[in-house]
């Protein structure tokens, strides 16, 4: 039988699980489908084509979507979450960067909290 603590845990872990892989999921989705939709957002100091941009948003979508599916599934979800947030991370430190603090830049930094919490869990 479990203790309350353990219950509560456990109830965490699932919300943290899905609600981060839907909005992780979500976003992946839509840079899958429109990513020229989302090439503003890579680095201008990588000095890619246009084409190269799009590809490389793409790509980040499927890593999006694929981290997004293993939280759902329950599969690696230290991994996965410690992933997503490296990647958070990443864009978070790119969009201060080049943009400045942002509502953009509070929700991502959120989002990486929600991930290293799971990731630790």
């Amino acid at each position: 039988m479990n203790t309350p603590t353990e219950d509560r845990a456990a109830v965490a872990s699932f919300l943290l699980r899905y609600f981060l892989a839907f909005t992780v999921i979500w976003f992946g989705w839509n840079e899958i489908w429109s990513p020229g939709d989302w090439t503003v957002f890579v680095p201008s100091f990588l000095g890619l084509t246009q084409d190269t941009a799009t590809a490389l948003v793409a790509v980040h979508g499927v890593l999006l979507c694929i981290i997004g599916l293993a939280l759902v599934l329950k599969y690696k979800v230290r991994i996965a979450s410690g992933l997503l947030a490296l990647m958070f991370l990443e864009i978070t430190a790119d969009l201060i960067i080049s943009n400045g603090f942002s509502d953009i830049v509070v929700r991502d930094i959120g989002l990486m909290g929600m991930a290293i919490g799971l990731s630790i869990l």
